[in-house]
């Protein structure tokens, strides 16, 4: 006799409560997607990415969205705003410049153009990831014996950003990620400590 009429009770229940939920908008939520810019991001030269990380100044943050073989030091992780391309988008600085670095040069033009939408000053990696672990491979081509001093100062800072972020022996080695022992239980004498 209960189980026939609980039956019905719960449907009943069921309704009103997907009735409830309807009329006071707990549906799913949906998040409006950013829109893009319509100018396309402005490039920057594997050199010139060299040259802004080499000095490191305090407007410009580098976010490497992909691992390169050739490191980028001093570039921060997507990883660092977010686990998508949208809490990148939500969560990257308001001020400054923001240079993006990527292997896909789609992916990084659409989320430059999101970035450019909300305000942001936005340059990408001329080539992506790749063209850097290329430019970062080999020496540039050295200037002719007709070139100006400029031109033989360029090309010496060059090869040494080149072989500064380019070489396996000069470059930082990846980092080493310790686990901590754990907590020493209090397994030992009893009494007094000393010092104490």
């Amino acid at each position: 006799m209960i189980r026939a009429t609980l039956k019905p009770v719960l449907l009943g229940a069921a309704m009103v409560l997907a009735l409830a939920g309807a009329a006071f908008g707990r549906g799913p939520t949906h998040t409006a997607p950013t829109p893009l810019s319509p100018r396309a991001p402005v490039t920057l030269a594997p050199f010139a990415l060299a040259r802004i990380l080499a000095a490191a100044p305090p407007d410009v943050l580098v976010i490497a969205l992909d691992e390169s073989r050739r490191p980028l030091r001093g570039a921060m992780p997507a990883s660092a705003f977010g686990r998508d391309d949208a809490a990148l988008v939500a969560n990257a600085p308001q001020h400054g410049r923001i240079v993006l670095a990527a292997r896909d040069l789609v992916r990084v033009d659409r989320i430059a153009r999101r970035l450019m939408a909300t305000g942001r000053s936005v340059q990408v990696l001329e080539g992506g990831v790749d063209a850097w672990d290329r430019a970062m491979s080999a020496d540039p081509p050295a200037p002719g014996p007709a070139a100006s001093a400029d031109a033989r100062a360029r090309y010496a800072y060059d090869l040494a950003l080149r072989r500064a972020f380019g070489d396996p022996n000069v470059a930082p080695a990846a980092p080493v990620r310790a686990v901590a022992p754990p907590p020493a239980t209090g397994g030992g004498a009893r009494g007094r400590r000393e010092g104490c």
